[in-house]
């Protein structure tokens, strides 16, 4: 006789690990331009540009780019965009050029 073989529910994840994805990193090559027009509280969206074979994320202001984003997370983060998903960096610390940011879906 076979078993009722429905389990395993319980050991699968309830939340689509995009959903949850998050990151604070710091703003790499930041635009001043557009830098100097955040303040803490400012929130940046962010996309996927294909560049050749290299996938670059960025974070824009307005339209402007205002960085890339390089951290641990942007082969997931690009998967998770080109799946539909969207997010923003909302702006969490500003020193001189320097913009820190935290990743989360929109």
């Amino acid at each position: 006789m076979s078993g009722s073989g429905g389990g395993g529910w319980a050991n699968e994840p309830s939340v689509d690990a995009c959903e949850t994805l998050r990151e604070t990193t710091t703003l790499n090559s930041p635009q001043k331009a557009v830098i100097n027009l955040l303040n803490v509280g400012s929130i940046l969206d962010v996309t996927v540009s294909k560049q050749g074979k290299a996938v670059v994320v960025m974070a824009l202001y307005q339209g402007q780019v205002a960085g890339t984003i390089t951290s641990s997370i942007i082969q997931k983060l690009a998967e998770c965009i080109e799946g539909g998903h969207e997010y923003v960096a909302e702006v969490i610390e500003l020193k001189g050029g320097a913009c820190k940011v935290r990743i989360r879906a929109k």
